[in-house]
């Protein structure tokens, strides 16, 4: 498309440009466009006409110019830059874009963004990470049994073999949840959990990393795995044996009874698989008992989840969610339970008392987000010192996480016992303004200063309560007992601090022995209660 727009000299205003009149009138016309003179009649009907004239002309290269523009941005966009993002980097912001299991509302966005271009398809196909886990709800299917519910059940099957079939070798991972029926199958009727699309697809399809049930209730689990057929000792090898990872949750918020009997081998609990990582997330009291609790013959306050735990050989990390209940409380100290094998345990909503129960020679990583009060958190030193060293693990600990200590007036006092292999060291509470560790000491004479921590690496201190004295014990302690090499300390408030990063690095300056290499970092808060979120 081309055109040329040609400007017409006012000494060549002839009729061609003027219309039918005459060529005499011209000169009278081109003295009106520079004069102030009135036109006559005749003069304004050709005024006019040469003024439609002009907007008619406009008009089409307005049109014109829109279409250039369209054109252009067309060619501009040829020219993108987004176009040249590698398939690998745009496959990893579509993982940001998508959640880790994918409900059917997820997989549909997934087949959009397939679907934008070529090469969008091409990047989600290369990414297997998205397709490596799918979450399934039950099966509302008027009656399983159908030859149409059959069918449909394989349709689906053929379709979630083929989208878990493109992660490759990536971990693969099934959320399956039937809670949204609030199932009854206690009182006699049919178990709304059991789902013959993921009983098949367990049994006969890809090989599972990770599965994750939420379920009603205790029944709800034994008709589950009712499905499969034969139990543990049958001669081929259950399905649920091949999993690294198995999480079971009882979210239904109906109160249910909760009752297993007085036999621990027939509790359901014992159905639980053998896996190296193991959840179990109970539903509140409020929601799992009634209020006559002197019926119940089973309770979570006693030891028996801790007895179900002892079968676990293979057990390599372990989360407890106590919901803020204390199970041990009334329970005399038996003989403790050892897991030779764990080497990750995480405490949710709980008390220490747990700790005197187990002991855990293998363990790296403490992670204790508590519930305690100022008179418990009192007695946090003494609890944890007697479990690292019943456990011996003064020289192998490399992770501790402690959140939710109170103190008075804000400052917590943690005496540690001296942990020779201990790297990074996560103190997170919202009430507290400081941590007390201990004396600072001074220097042996003729020789290097001890260490309580020599190999100490990161101190995070998260949502220290404003204070003008924050850090005020901290970096004496650190600075002359604590790391022997580099170590960084981190610290976050919980609301807007009253003390800048430059006042602590100056503070730092004049307490800091000599040889030591402490360093100070102040990060932005974040929701404490979002980041505490149970996963496993």
């Amino acid at each position: 498309m081309s055109f040329r727009v040609t400007s017409v000299p006012s000494s060549r205003l002839t009729s061609a440009y003027l219309g039918p009149f005459a060529a005499d009138d011209a000169d009278d016309i081109v003295a009106l466009l520079f004069g102030n003179a009135v036109p006559n009649p005749m003069q304004t009907m050709c005024i006019r006409y040469r003024a439609e004239a002009i907007a008619r002309q406009l008009d089409f290269m307005t049109e014109c110019a829109a279409k250039l523009a369209d054109e252009h941005q067309v060619y501009r966009s040829v020219l993108s830059p987004v176009r040249r993002v590698p398939m690998e980097i745009l496959g990893e912001i579509f993982k940001l874009v998508v959640p880790s299991f994918l409900n059917s509302s997820d997989r549909e966005m997934l087949g959009n963004l397939g679907s934008v271009c070529l090469g969008w398809r091409l990047a989600t196909l290369s990414t297997p990470a998205l397709w490596r886990g799918v979450i399934l709800g039950p099966c509302i299917c008027p009656d399983q049994g159908t030859v149409g519910a059959q069918r449909l059940h394989e349709e689906d099957y053929k379709k979630l073999v083929v989208w878990i079939g493109r992660s490759g070798g990536c971990p693969k991972g099934l959320i399956y949840s039937s809670v949204d029926l609030h199932c009854h199958c206690e009182d006699g009727s049919s178990c709304k959990a059991v789902h013959p699309l993921v009983t098949k697809f367990i049994k006969e399809g890809p090989t599972l990393d990770h599965l994750t049930l939420q379920l009603s209730g205790p029944s709800c689990f034994r008709n589950w795995l009712a499905a499969f057929g034969p139990g543990p000792g049958a001669p081929e090898p259950h399905p649920l044996e091949k999993l690294r990872s198995f999480s079971l949750e009882f979210v239904d918020d109906t109160p249910l009874w909760w009752n297993d009997g007085p036999d621990p081998s027939a509790s359901v609990f014992n159905l639980l698989p053998s896996v190296p990582s193991l959840g179990v997330f109970l539903p509140l009291r409020d929601t799992a008992f009634e209020d006559e609790m002197d019926s119940l013959e089973w309770d979570w306050e006693g030891r028996r989840l801790i007895d179900v735990l002892g079968q676990c050989a293979s057990l390599k990390t372990f989360t407890l969610d106590l919901a803020r209940s204390e199970p041990f409380e009334d329970d005399d100290l038996s003989p403790p339970l050892e897991l030779k094998s764990l080497s990750s345990f995480k405490l949710v909503k709980g008390g220490v008392r747990v700790l005197e129960f187990l002991r855990m020679p293998a363990l790296v990583s403490l992670d204790l987000e508590l519930n305690v009060d100022r008179r418990e958190t009192e007695e946090i030193s003494e609890r944890l010192d007697r479990f690292l060293r019943a456990s011996d693990l003064l020289a192998s600990l490399t992770y501790l996480r402690i959140c939710e200590l109170t103190g008075g007036p804000g400052i917590v006092t943690l005496l540690l016992p001296p942990l020779s292999s201990l790297q990074h060291l996560v103190l997170d509470s919202s009430t507290a303004c400081g941590y007390f560790f201990g004396q600072t000491g001074t220097c042996h004479r003729g020789g290097p200063p001890l260490r309580h921590f020599p190999a100490l690496r990161h101190v995070e201190l998260l949502n220290v309560k404003r204070s003008s004295l924050v850090l005020a014990h901290e970096l004496q302690f650190f600075s002359r007992k604590g790391s022997a090499g580099k170590c960084a300390l981190t610290i976050s408030y919980a609301k807007e601090p009253k003390v800048s990063e430059a006042e602590l690095q100056s503070r730092l300056k004049t307490v800091q022995a000599p040889g030591s290499q402490l360093s100070i970092q102040v990060v932005q808060p974040e929701d404490y209660d979002e980041l505490r979120a149970l996963t496993l």
